[in-house]
């Protein structure tokens, strides 16, 4: 289990100002989060590959392979702690035997405390998931193509109980969020043996 330690990310009043680029991968080609897992297999792998179309030409990937169905690695910016928040996660599925899945993580208090945002080339779906305890529970669900191969833009939008998820600009799902939430770190999350290139996340605070 990976044991989190949160900064608070200050946001400046106007939108310009406040939009944060989370780290994923860096300019000269590293990781830029901070690696974990949920579930079991093999201990995750991410690494910068080379992407025309993903700032700076690198793009953030998983590869160790694992085709465990209850392996979910992710990389979070642990400098950053947000409950309320306006994000966006470029992606591109690639490829995967068991799973083909992109996820936006959000909330996350450590490896077996979190939100995430999920969308499959596999199952043609978008979700929202609870991680607790290391359990993950359905919250909400919809039936969506989502193209192998090809950039998607996801958006999550969490602010007043509420958290809605986009995908290419069109609302795909709202949860109803009754239950207290506290901050946490953003990052992106995937499963088994998906192959994903992540090409950036970006964070700002919701309208007001």
């Amino acid at each position: 289990m990976v044991r989190i330690v949160f900064v608070a990310l200050l946001l400046a009043a106007s939108p310009a100002a406040a939009q944060y680029v989370v780290p994923l991968a860096t300019p000269d080609g590293k990781v830029g989060c901070t690696q974990g897992m949920t579930g079991i297999g093999r201990i995750q792998h991410w690494e910068a590959v080379k992407d025309k179309d993903a700032p700076a030409g690198w793009a953030l990937a998983e590869t160790s392979g694992d085709s465990t169905d209850l392996h979910f690695p992710f990389c979070l910016d642990v400098q950053t702690a947000a409950r309320d928040f306006d994000a966006a996660m470029r992606f591109k599925i690639l490829s995967g035997s068991h799973e083909q899945a992109a996820g936006l993580m959000f909330r996350a208090q450590n490896a077996s405390d979190y939100f995430v945002a999920w969308a499959s080339a596999l199952r043609n779906a978008v979700k929202l998931y609870r991680v607790l305890g290391g359990r993950r529970t359905e919250l909400a669900n919809k039936d969506t193509p989502v193209k192998a191969g090809a950039w998607h833009t996801m958006r999550v939008l969490a602010a007043k109980g509420s958290i809605e998820v986009w995908l290419d600009g069109a609302s795909m799902l709202t949860y109803k969020d009754r239950l207290p939430s506290q901050a946490g770190a953003v990052g992106v999350w995937t499963q088994s043996d998906s192959l994903v290139h992540f090409g950036q996340l970006l964070l700002a605070p919701p309208a007001p």
